[in-house]
C-alpha cells in the first residue's frame, strides 16, 4: 500500500478507513482523525491529500441546492440514529465553487433533532468515543446557555458550565438575573487538579491574554486530563494572526478588519475576535507545560462532518 493511500485511509470515516483503524486498535465507534502536532507534519500530509481534497469538494458541492438552504442525511452521533441536517449560507464567505455557493460547513450542517452544528457534533463524538469520557467524569465547559451544555448536563453526572459576565458579578457565583455561573477563563475559581476534561469551543480567540487562559486550563485539569477545544484555526498559518489588541488605556487597537462572533449572554455587535490561530499554538501549549498538544483532522460523509477537512484541538496534562 502506498504512503498516499495510507494517508487517505487515515483521514476519513469511510467503511474501509474504519476497518483500517480498527486493525490499528481504534475503539469501535471512534471518530477517525489524523493527529498532527506541528506545521511541517501538516505540510507533508497535505501534499499527499490534494487529490482527495478535490474529490471531497466535488462531493460536498454536489449536495448544495439552489435555494437558501438544503437538507442532507447521515448518522448523528448525538442522537444515536439516522438524521437530517440543514445547511444554509449564514456566515458563508461568498466563495463559489463548481458554480455553487460554498456554505460555512464548520458552523452549519445542523442536526434537525439535537440542534448541534458540524464541529460541535464532532467534538462530542471525539469526547465520548476517542477520549473515553464516562458518566461520572468531572467536566467543566465554558458555556451554559447552549444545546451542547444541555446535552452534557443530561448525560453526565458532574458537569459545570459557565458564561462570562465580567466583574459585575463575582466570579464563581451565579448571575442574579439569569442564574448562570460567572467565570473568567483567565481567573478560574476552581481548585487545582479539579477536572477530567475541560471543554471550550470558540472562546479563546475572544480572550486578549489567551496564554493566561491556557495556563488556567492546565492548572484546573487533573494529571493526565485533557483540554478539548476549538478556535478559528488557519491550517496555512505557521504563526497565530493577531487581529486586535488592548492598549494600555483599555482601548482596542484593530490590526485587521474587525471580526465579531455571537455573544450568548450579550447584545450588540457580539464578541470581538482577537486572534486567528496557527500551528504555533500547539508549540505554545507544550511550552506552557502540557505533555502533548495536537490538531485532530477529520472528515466524514457518513456523519456529515463536511468541509473538506475540519479539526479539533487536544492538549493533555502530564500524569
Amino acid at each position: 500500500m502506498t504512503p498516499a493511500r495510507i494517508r487517505q485511509l487515515s483521514s476519513d470515516d469511510s467503511l474501509l478507513s474504519r476497518l483500517y483503524h480498527r486493525w490499528q486498535g481504534l475503539p469501535a465507534g471512534a471518530l477517525v482523525t489524523v493527529p498532527i502536532a506541528q506545521y511541517k507534519d501538516y505540510e507533508r500530509f497535505y501534499a499527499t491529500m490534494v487529490p482527495e481534497y478535490q474529490r471531497r469538494e466535488r462531493y460536498e458541492q454536489s449536495l448544495v441546492g439552489d435555494g437558501d438552504s438544503f437538507t442532507t442525511t447521515g448518522d448523528c452521533h448525538i442522537c444515536g440514529n439516522h438524521a437530517s441536517f440543514v445547511t444554509n449560507f449564514e456566515y458563508a464567505s461568498g466563495e463559489v465553487l463548481h458554480d455553487k455557493r460554498v456554505p460555512n460547513w464548520r458552523e452549519r450542517v445542523t442536526c434537525t433533532r439535537c440542534g448541534l452544528c458540524n464541529r460541535l457534533r464532532a467534538s462530542v463524538h471525539f469526547l465520548e468515543r476517542n477520549l473515553g469520557c464516562r458518566r461520572d467524569s468531572l467536566i467543566y465547559i465554558t458555556e451554559q446557555t447552549t444545546p451542547l451544555y444541555q446535552h452534557l448536563h443530561k448525560h453526565y453526572r458532574h458537569v459545570i458550565g459557565s458564561e462570562y459576565f465580567g466583574d459585575r458579578v463575582p466570579y464563581g457565583s451565579n448571575d442574579p438575573v439569569t442564574g448562570l455561573r460567572n467565570e473568567s477563563v483567565t481567573k478560574l475559581t476552581f481548585a487545582d487538579n479539579s477536572f477530567d476534561y475541560l471543554l471550550s469551543f470558540d472562546v479563546f480567540e475572544h480572550v486578549p491574554d489567551y496564554t493566561t487562559a491556557l495556563r488556567e486550563s492546565l492548572r484546573v485539569l487533573k494529571p493526565g486530563a485533557t483540554l478539548l477545544f476549538t478556535v478559528p484555526f488557519h491550517k496555512g498559518y505557521r504563526e497565530t494572526l493577531l487581529r486586535a489588541r488592548v492598549r494600555d488605556d483599555g482601548s482596542i487597537e484593530h490590526l485587521h478588519e474587525p471580526e465579531y462572533h455571537g455573544d450568548p449572554v450579550g447584545a450588540g455587535a457580539g464578541c470581538l475576535c482577537f486572534h486567528t490561530f496557527g500551528w504555533d499554538l500547539l508549540d505554545h501549549l507544550r511550552n506552557l507545560g502540557f505533555a502533548s498538544a495536537e490538531a485532530q483532522l477529520f472528515w466524514s460523509a457518513r456523519h456529515a462532518y463536511l468541509g473538506t477537512e475540519q479539526l479539533l484541538l487536544t492538549a493533555r496534562k502530564a500524569r
